[in-house]
């Protein structure tokens, strides 16, 4: 590698949102990894937030006060990247976007500080979490990102049928899914940080929940990701590991017939919209399939 006199200075830039932004971080440590200190990476996002402790940046910035792009030598805006492309793989199209090519480590990554692994140990002992599977329960205004609850307590309820010896962390936002005054429950929801939600996955038997941020968390961690698939097929949104799609991962999808419909939605993609109008997807799983896969971590 040559010695640049003056080091090249990149700018990337993912608006949003959370989940979507923790998969360009894959990207910045490749530049980093190709460039070395030959670049200075600053990143303008939202979410500045999933870019805390990250070793390989230089500054980071609220894409409402970017910088001018002019005064970069490359700048790569990850915005729309697979929302443009998706009928391949999510971080492909980053990746592509970024580089010209796939043929990459394409892992996310978090950093969690001392700081952070301490405040997870604590709720480990406070709770007694000797083992625990992460759980989002998704809420949002996607309907096709919204797991029944019906889906759930009957999982719940076939998984306390065969073992009670550990509890279930459920993470997310104040609106997702919580059970309430049931023991083998602990509320996580908005308590994390998501350095420390990965780092509450690198100790949990596994992660079961729908693309989203908590799911994001989760691919960056070492726990296996039980991923509940409605209008995403697993080689779209799988994570990779150690270069491998899908590795220490298990894909359930919906058993509609439409599953899958986010080829065919309009371009960009914005939001999901059912041809059934009322996404029954959401609430058509074999439970006993997403039960055995959790069974199968503990």
């Amino acid at each position: 590698m040559i010695k640049l006199t003056r080091p090249i200075n990149i700018l990337v830039k993912r608006r949003a949102a959370i989940g979507d932004v923790i998969m360009s971080t894959g990207v910045v440590r490749e530049l980093k990894r190709l460039y070395g200190d030959n670049c200075n990476i600053d990143v303008a996002t939202e979410c500045i937030e999933v870019y805390r402790n990250n070793p390989h940046i230089r500054h980071i910035c609220h894409t409402n006060v970017m910088p001018d792009i002019a005064g970069y030598d490359k700048y790569i805006n990850l915005d729309d990247a697979y929302e443009l492309n998706p009928t391949d793989n999510y971080l492909d199209s980053y990746f592509y976007r970024a580089f010209g090519y796939t043929d990459m480590n394409q892992r996310p990554e978090l950093f969690p500080n001392d700081e952070d692994q301490t405040a997870v140990l604590n709720t480990i002992y406070q709770n007694e979490l000797d083992k625990y599977i992460v759980v989002h329960m998704r809420n949002w205004h996607w309907g096709a990102k919204n797991i029944s609850m019906d889906v759930w307590l009957d999982v719940f309820a076939q998984l306390f049928e065969q073992r009670t010896d550990f509890k279930i962390v459920t993470v997310g936002g104040t609106t997702d899914f919580f059970i309430e005054d049931h023991p083998l429950f602990i509320d996580a929801r908005a308590k994390y940080t998501d350095q420390q939600l990965k780092y509450v996955c690198d100790n949990a038997q596994a992660f079961v929940g729908i693309d989203s941020a908590p799911y994001w968390c989760a691919a960056a961690s070492s726990t296996h990701i039980i991923a509940l698939l409605t209008h995403l097929h697993p080689e779209r949104i799988l994570p990779e590991r150690n270069r491998e799609l899908g590795k220490n991962c298990t894909a359930i999808q919906t058993q509609e017939e439409c599953r899958g419909c986010g080829d065919k939605q309009a371009r960009p993609i914005r939001y999901i919209n059912c041809i059934k109008g009322n996404y029954p997807c959401a609430g058509n799983f074999d439970t006993e399939a997403i039960t055995q896969a959790i069974l199968k971590t503990l």
